[in-house]
């Protein structure tokens, strides 16, 4: 985004680098933290486990949580580009556009999910309000990246731009040979075990294994 600086943050978890937008400039000093929100991917449920009673393959009960951090109501639609925000890598999904345009109010939750009818069915207690969905493709049960964008701007050859808001990398936990120090560190119960991954504290960087654990889903939340 105009103004913002990219610069090296240390993953102490892996003792490795993420090159990203920081949350404010530092000329001449140490790069400050990683910017964090306004939205962040808040919970992942990349390989479901089968419910008893269920009329659908387990995948088709996937989900994105998107959570906004901030005190204020984030619309996800960027006025001034008359463009939606959307998923730039590992769903192919792209946010209502107006006037079906989504507003996520202060410390709210939205769900965008595989497929509507098998995730209502699985979990009736979320408002339809905060579904989205169907999304394209599935979640890598192995791992793979997701990231959430907002438009950017469009190039001198015609090319629209998206800026990455948030990113994470995620893994099934049973990959330690391509894992940095040749250790998995994300956990394994995430993977069809009945648990989601969750972020441990949405204000902190998430793409990072430190700041995820594997717990009961809470979609909408």
């Amino acid at each position: 985004y105009t103004g913002v600086s990219l610069g090296r943050y240390f993953k102490r978890s892996t003792g490795t680098y993420n090159f990203v937008a920081m949350d404010h400039n530092t000329p001449g000093d140490r790069n400050g933290y990683p910017a964090v929100g306004p939205i962040v991917i808040n919970e992942i449920m990349y390989n479901p486990s089968w419910p008893s009673g269920g009329s659908y393959g387990n995948d088709r009960y996937e989900y994105i949580e998107l959570k906004n951090i901030t005190d204020q109501p984030v619309r996800l639609w960027r006025e001034d580009k008359l463009l939606p925000w959307k998923f730039t890598d590992g769903i192919d999904f792209t946010l209502p556009d107006v006037p079906d345009d989504v507003t996520i109010a202060a410390g709210g939750c939205i769900v965008v999910v595989r497929d509507v009818a098998a995730f209502r069915w699985r979990y009736p207690a979320v408002p339809s309000g905060k579904i989205l969905g169907p999304y394209a493709s599935a979640l890598d049960d192995g791992g793979e990246q997701v990231e959430l964008s907002m438009p950017g701007d469009i190039d001198n050859y015609g090319r629209q731009h998206y800026i990455r808001i948030d990113r994470v990398t995620y893994s099934d936990g049973s990959h330690d040979n391509d894992a940095a120090g040749g250790v998995d560190l994300w956990p394994t119960a995430a993977d069809a075990a009945g648990k989601a991954l969750t972020r441990v504290a949405p204000s902190l960087y998430g793409n990072d294994p430190n700041n995820w654990t594997a717990a009961d889903p809470s979609p909408g939340g």
